[in-house]
Formats: C-alpha cells, structure tokens, sequence
C-alpha cells in the first residue's frame, strides 16, 4: 500500500490518522503491514520489527492423505505436481527490514525524523547511508538524525573519573568502529556486533537468525547502519566512552562509494573475510587499509587460528570452529586496545566526507536551507541578548500587563464586589481598566521588535514545509541555548535551600523561552489590536496562519499557564479558521488529566503518534491541544471525523496546587472523555488526583455536561 508514496510522498498527516486497522492484533493482508508497523513503532513496540502476515499455508493446509505411503513421504527428489503445490511452497513474506526501508524510501524528511526518533529509542540501528534502489543514488539523511539525543556516563580510564554526557547524537564526537564483509560469510557481522554491545534488551543489529528473516531481502543491500554504545557508568559496561559502531550490508566489493566514505571516517576497519574471497578487489581495500595509519581487524571466517603477520593496528583473528566466547573477548580487548591508541573521532554533523563521495545530504534540500536560513536570522536577534532578558526585550505582552488583564478577566466574570459599588458600576470599571490594559499593551508593542516582526513574516509568506523546517531549526536552536545557560546543577533543584530555590526558579522561568511563547505573542498582538478602538487590519491574517500550522501537526496552546488563562478571542478566530479550511466536522475531544511527570504526553504519542513535548522534572506549563483526522470509513462507525487532543502540562505542579482543582475542571469540562493516570502505589498522590477528579466531575453534572473519564494506573507490580 505504499505505492502512492514514493518517492518520499508519505507526510506526517499521512501517519497520524485513526484508522479502523489498528483494532487487529495482527495484520490481516500486506497493506496493512506499514500501519501496523508504525503503530507498534510509535508505541516504542520492539516487536514492530516482527509484524508479519502469516502464511496461508501455516493457517489453511492442505492435507492430501494421511496415509500416505513412506516413500512418497521421503521423496524428497521428486517432481512437485502442480496439484501439489499448495503443500510444498512455503509463501514468501516481507522481510522486516525491506517494509522498514521501504517505508523510510517512501516518507519525507519529517517522516524520516519521526520513524529515527522511535527506532532509536527502542534501542534499534539506524539507516546511515542509503541507496537509491532505483537510481545509483546515495542518501545520507542528516536532518533524520537531528531530534535524537543520547546520554552516557565516560570514564578516564587513567583517573577513574566519571562524567555525564547527554547530547543531540549529530554533534556528538566519538569513535567508529566500521563493520564489512567480503563475500559470503558462515559468520554473521550483525551478530557479532549485538555480542559486542552486550547485554540489551532487544537484538540492535537485525541479523539473519532473527525472526522474519529471510534471504530474499531487497532493499538491505548497500545500506549502511550505525548504532551507539552508551556506557551507563557501570562495572560490567563493555567500552568506557561512548562509541559508535556501523554495520555495511551486502559484499563490501560490490559497494565501493560506500567502503570509500566508512574508511575515510573510522577510527578502527573491521574486515570479516576468507580466503577464497581474497580477489583483487579485495586485495585493493586491504592494501588501502594496511597503508593507513587507522587500525585493521580482519577476521578471518575459515581459519581457526592465524600465525604471524601480526601488529600492534594490524590484527587477524580466526572464527571458524569456534564457541562463541573466545573470539567476541578477543574481539573486545582488541578493539579496546586499538581505540585507546587511536584518538580520531568524527560527529555526524560533519558531513563534508558524505558529500565529497557523492552522497546527498538531505539537509541540502532548498526548503531545508531556506528554513534553516529564516531560523538563522531570527536566531541572530536572540543572540545579542541574554537569555534570561528575551522574554521581557522580545515578548513586552506576556508580561505584567497581561497578567494583570488575565487577574480582571476573570474578576469580570465572577464579579466579587467590594464596597459600596453597585454590580453594574463593578463591571463596568473592569471592563475599562481592561480595555485600557489593552491599549497599553498595543502601545508597547507597537511598533513590532525585530523578532517578532520576521517571526510572523516567516509564518505567513512561505510553504508549510519551510514553515515547519524553520520551526524545527528555530527549536533546535533555542534548546542549545538554554542548555548553555543553565548549568547541571540547576536542575537538581529539591537538593537546595528555599532561598536559593526560589533564585533558581525565577532564573528557570525567565529563560523558559521557546517556540509556543512565539506564537503566544502572536495571539497577543492580535488580541491586543482587535480593541474597537484599534482594530488592526494587518494582524487578521494571523489566526489563519496559526490555523495552517495546527493542520499540519503542530500543537496550539490552549491555555497560557503561566496566566492560567484562556485567550478566548485569539483561540475562537483561529478554530473558526480551522473550521472554514475543514469544514463544520463532528468532534471527539480527548483529554488527559495527572500528576506532574506522571507521563501523560509520552502516552498520548504512544497511542496517536504526536509529538508533544516530554520530560522529567519541571515540565512547561499550560495545555495544548493537537488535531488528529479520522479514516473516511472509520469516522462512520465512529460518528465522528476528527479527535482532539487535550495535553495538560502542570496539573499538580508545586508552585500552582491552589489552582489545580480549578484547571482539571477546564480540562474534564472540555473533553468527551478524560484519561486520568494515577502514578506509582503512593496513596496520598492517588488519593488527591482522584479526589480533584470527582470534584470536576460533580461541578459537570452540575451544569448537565456528562464526560466519561478511563484511569489509568502505571508502575504497580500487580492490580488486583
């Protein structure tokens, strides 16, 4: 079923659809294979690698006679009769490997970030160098790898000091240890490469012992991949730093471009080889190798053990009749001796070498430059000011004035009366401070700074796809900084004196600066400009823009959190905006509701393939909500045509628990049905999410509304 997606046609709207397949444990047919594999995938679901259609023959066999006769049963010589055949073909299935490299051939460079991002947190290796399979073509997708980020803890093996690292993987700089093959080989690189990485969970290098296996892959032939060993700190880890291996598929005599690039970059050229492949072809790689001051490992898959021609960067070690063990600690103290004579280390962002063989780097896409240049300009603005002054220099309407408007917005509604005012009087002084809080707010933003002025021309005179590259390196950008700013130590806030907490929370929240505070400012200054005395006739074209962008996948902020306000005007014109490109459709609004860090977006991008930001500790405040069509055929049986997704980011956060109650009323009152998590076995923790839940729910049957809500408890050893 991917035929209409290649070549890289397949968008990230392709991908994040409900779909009635996805209630099958199992696909039923081949078109169903992709769907189920991304499921599985974007569950962090390691068995996504196994999904496969089961063989008739293995469901349906046909039996001719139970009692036939001994010699035809041990035939095995004999002509197959066409009538026969049902019982001795085995149908082929998809290789898992070929429907994984299919389906990357067919996506485009968000999809291919997207599948990366999931492959490599199940721990799985990822495609390097990739050929063309209808051209002579060899991609190189950099921009696949840039939202992946690795953590390790490295040790100076002369001090014993340990150090954390936690890095986007494409910046990182560490060894490489280069896996080919000459010929066919009894021995498995693959394999030998799981063993050296010790003891994971899943098998990293897919290999053909693995379930699904098949000779007849296709698409595997000349792919590159690369997967990172990342010590934790531990006695039993293999390698003190973190290196990175890849594994070359395919006759390395058949794959010249490719060997090229791989001796160029590594630091250690592993050989797996015999001696009946020892051709001239080979011979030229060989001389290429022994010339080089690089280390070279040959492993020889015919000889048991190998006398002579030995060096001290020139080793040959024989596998053959062989238990498992011995050569791998061979292999291990080799490597690791020959990595500590060797410093070269190379980081993926470094792709000049791809591109002197020839490659095509996917970040040299126009749209991908352009984005990359807009976000550049942009990133030039911050630059000139300190982090922790961007919020008040570049976004002068979150500031006090709006908060102070959000405090009698509110006040406007409830209406609590002081003195002797009469309720009219009451309400009409707090619609004019509101109205002048208004006009004080246009006054300091008028005119627009820099930032904000290219920020929303970026946004509104460009494809989407630039848009989203832009947003992307803006985002990427913005995160280094951050990074750059505020030391590790900060982060370990509950270690530390009330004072000096609350200097380092102040200091946290005003460099708390990302894309979402963007498009906050822009409703802002669209808000600000539709007072009757000022309607700017400039800004209406700004909830439409940010109406494009929730299309096409990018979440909108409901709620400001840290005003705990909704800005009703900026979100009713951008829904009516979204209403007018889609159509009046019905709706099932979806929402999550639980403790801080309790793993609410991680689910969510489990179950729809999203991507709302994740992480421990302090988490962004406010909720966002993201759109998700539903299939033409499902939305029949379902009733409705899209889902909405509700993410609250803080509920029960220390600093806003007076607020709470009142934030998971909003949520559940919005939402058709509310998933509720309840975290660990702490009855306390338990007790007060589930206590704020009834109180929501009673206050909804006050007003005749009737949500349901699901529970969802994790980290228990057994429920009963």
């Amino acid at each position: 079923g991917l035929q209409e997606y290649y070549p890289k046609q397949m968008h990230t709207k392709h991908m994040c659809v409900v779909k009635s397949e996805i209630l099958k444990e199992a696909p039923i047919t081949e078109e169903e294979l992709v769907l189920h594999y991304l499921q599985k995938l974007m569950m962090f679901d390691s068995e996504a690698r196994y999904v496969s259609v089961l063989g008739e023959n293995e469901n349906n066999e046909t039996m001719q006679n139970e009692n036939s006769n001994y010699e035809k049963f041990f035939n095995h010589d004999g002509i197959v009769s066409r009538q026969d055949w049902s019982t001795t073909e085995t149908r082929s299935h998809v290789h898992p490997m070929d429907l994984q490299m299919a389906i990357f051939h067919c996506g485009d460079n968000f999809v291919r970030q997207y599948i990366y991002t999931k492959l490599s947190f199940c721990q799985f290796t990822l495609p390097l160098l990739v050929p063309n399979p209808c051209s002579s073509e060899i991609e190189f997708p950099l921009w696949a790898f840039r939202q992946i980020k690795k953590s390790w803890k490295s040790r100076a093996a002369s001090t014993e000091t340990e150090q954390t690292n936690l890095c986007a993987i494409v910046n990182a700089d560490t060894p490489l240890v280069s896996f080919i093959r000459f010929g066919e080989s009894p021995a498995s690189k693959s394999q030998m490469l799981n063993s050296l990485l010790g003891k994971q969970k899943n098998e990293v290098f897919f290999h053909r012992h693995c379930r699904g296996s098949s000779k007849n892959g296709l698409l595997m032939e000349g792919v590159t991949e690369i997967a990172w060993y990342c010590p934790g700190g531990r006695d039993d880890d293999v390698f003190n730093d973190c290196i990175a291996f890849t594994n070359l598929h395919g006759d390395a005599r058949e794959h010249k471009k490719q060997v090229q690039f791989l001796l160029e970059i590594s630091t250690v050229n592993v050989i797996l080889m015999s001696d009946c492949d020892n051709n001239d072809e080979a011979k030229s790689i060989l001389v290429d190798c022994l010339n080089s001051s690089k280390p070279l490992l040959c492993l020889w898959a015919d000889k048991e053990r190998i006398l002579g021609g030995h060096y001290k960067t020139k080793v040959k070690i024989g596998v053959k009749n062989r238990n498992e063990a011995e050569p791998m600690d061979e292999l291990k103290s080799t490597l690791k001796y020959m990595l500590a004579k060797s410093k070269q280390t190379v980081a993926i962002n470094d792709c000049s070498t791809a591109r002197q063989c020839g490659f095509s780097v996917d970040e040299d896409d126009e749209q991908c430059k352009q984005g990359k240049s807009m976000a550049g300009v942009l990133l030039s603005l911050l630059k000139d000011k300190p982090l922790s002054s961007m919020k008040e220099t570049f976004l002068p309407l979150q500031g006090k004035l709006w908060h102070e408007w959000c405090k009698n917005d509110k006040e406007f509604a409830r209406l609590r009366v002081e003195g002797d005012q009469s309720v009219e009087e009451y309400r009409d002084n707090i619609a004019i401070e509101k109205q002048s809080i208004r006009e004080a707010q246009l006054h300091k933003a008028s005119p627009l700074n820099k930032l904000m002025r290219s920020f929303i021309d970026n946004m509104g005179h460009h494809a989407d796809s630039v848009k989203q590259y832009s947003l992307h390196w803006l985002q990427m950008s913005i995160t280094r900084l951050r990074k750059e700013y505020l030391s590790p130590g900060e982060h370990r806030l509950l270690s530390i004196q009330q004072a000096e907490l609350e200097r380092i929370s102040e200091k946290h929240e005003a460099s708390s600066f990302g894309i979402h505070h963007l498009f906050r400012e822009v409703g802002q200054i669209f808000e600000a400009s539709q007072t009757p005395r000022t309607a700017d006739k400039p800004s209406a074209a700004l909830p439409g823009i940010a109406a494009d962008l929730m299309l096409s996948g990018f979440p909108l902020e409901l709620m400001d959190g840290d005003a705990s306000h909704v800005p009703l005007t900026w979100i009713c014109l951008v829904l009516d905006e979204v209403i007018e490109k889609i159509g009046n459709k019905k709706l099932f609004v979806l929402s999550i509701l639980g403790i801080q860090s309790s793993g609410k977006s991680t689910l969510l991008n489990a179950m729809f393939g999203l991507q709302f930001s994740v992480g421990a500790g302090r988490c962004t405040r406010g909720v966002h909500m993201q759109l998700l069509k539903v299939d033409e055929e499902f939305s029949k049986e379902l009733g409705y045509d899209f889902v909405l997704i509700v993410d609250t980011e803080w509920l029960c956060a220390p600093e806003l628990s007076n607020a709470t109650p009142t934030l998971a009323t909003f949520v559940i009152g919005l939402a058709n049905m509310t998933v509720i998590i309840t975290f660990g076995e702490n009855p306390s923790e338990m007790h007060n999410i589930i206590q704020i839940a009834v109180q929501a729910f009673l206050k909804m049957k006050q007003l005749k509304l009737s949500p349901s809500c699901v529970f969802v408890h994790q980290n228990v050893g057994d429920v009963t």
